[in-house]
């Protein structure tokens, strides 16, 4: 199946692989983004690697504004919507004061 095609489908199932998959990746380049600061310009010491975690999962929301207002495709926009919030309030009962850190 072509994936461009798959993509411009209305599925639920799609929001929510979407909504697993793109955090992933947001949240190392962020993170990436934020130890350079850190290094090089010696800024942002105080942000801890958790609190990065939460701008992949802003990422979701950015996904879900294209999927609802330019495509129209309201089941993928609201799955995805409805996955990003509970995973936001899995990550606030569970591990908003947890000392993880990225490897790198």
């Amino acid at each position: 199946m072509d994936i461009k095609k798959w993509l411009n489908t209305d599925k639920i199932s799609l929001g929510i692989i979407l909504g697993l998959i793109v955090p992933v990746p947001a949240a190392l380049f962020f993170a990436l983004l934020l130890r350079l600061s850190q290094n090089l310009l010696h800024v942002f010491s105080t942000v801890r690697d958790m609190d990065i975690l939460l701008l992949g999962f802003a990422v979701n929301l950015i996904i879900m504004r294209y999927y609802i207002v330019k495509l129209k495709f309201y089941q993928t926009g609201k799955s995805l919507m409805a996955l990003t919030v509970i995973m936001i309030l899995l990550f606030m009962i569970f591990l908003k004061n947890s000392n993880f850190a990225f490897p790198f």
